[in-house]
């Protein structure tokens, strides 16, 4: 069986796919979990998580995670075998906004608020119930340090794979949560670039894989059926 590299959003560490339930490993960011912060790009990360892979994976990234599986499948397309992305774009339209937040958290001291964030990331009633993925969440935000978060949203900034993702060719299933505030239509815009994709929608916002986390691994259920020849 194909082993499965999983691959979270802003703030988050190696449990970030607990709730899926599904065999796999995940990787960890500089600056998240017990990793020191440190500058560093898109590609850098997708670099030295290939380093890690001795064959091919399948590859389900979520929101930033989505952006550091576009990197892998097209800095190593010999290592993937497939991927799910969920939720993530292929650049920003104002990258100068997204680093001048980066610069504002560096310079204060002082991240977006929990509540602000997990307002972006959940649906209502995700938050309403207080269930384990937004504790996780909140348990996160207060963890990572300033420089963890800010270097990562410099990365994100630099994001742009439009030209390049004509060349993938490996299966890739687009996941869009359908109440996802975040990015809407980012990675429909994604599939009309990719060869060999399709589009899959399902309930849950932006952070899919703790908001919906039965629902999600249905869809990675359903991924490696299409991937393996069955109708998905």
């Amino acid at each position: 069986m194909t082993d499965t590299v999983f691959l979270p959003g802003l703030t988050q560490d190696e449990h970030a796919f607990d709730l899926v339930g599904l065999p796999g490993r995940t990787a960890v960011y500089p600056g998240h979990g017990e990793r020191p912060p440190e500058p560093i790009t898109m590609a850098q990360i997708a670099d030295e998580i290939a380093v890690t892979l001795t064959e091919p994976v399948d590859i389900v990234g979520v929101a930033l995670g989505g952006i550091v599986g576009q990197y892998l499948l097209i800095r190593h397309p010999d290592l993937v075998r497939s991927a799910v992305l969920a939720n993530t774009p292929s650049g920003f339209s104002d990258p100068a906004t997204v680093v001048a937040r980066a610069d504002d958290v560096l310079r204060t001291g002082v991240l977006p608020g929990s509540d602000e964030l997990v307002g972006r990331w959940f649906r209502p009633e995700t938050i309403a119930a207080d269930g384990p993925g937004v504790r996780y969440i909140r348990e996160r935000i207060a963890t990572i340090t300033p420089e963890g978060f800010a270097f990562m949203q410099r990365a994100m900034a630099g994001t742009d794979t439009g030209d390049q993702l004509p060349e993938v060719v490996v299966p890739v299933t687009l996941v869009q949560a359908t109440d996802d505030v975040v990015g809407p239509g980012s990675v429909a815009r994604i599939g009309r670039l990719l060869r060999n994709s399709r589009m899959v929608e399902t309930p849950g916002s932006h952070m899919v894989h703790l908001d919906n986390p039965d629902g999600f691994r249905d869809v990675i259920v359903g991924h490696r059926r299409w991937v393996e020849g069955g109708e998905g």
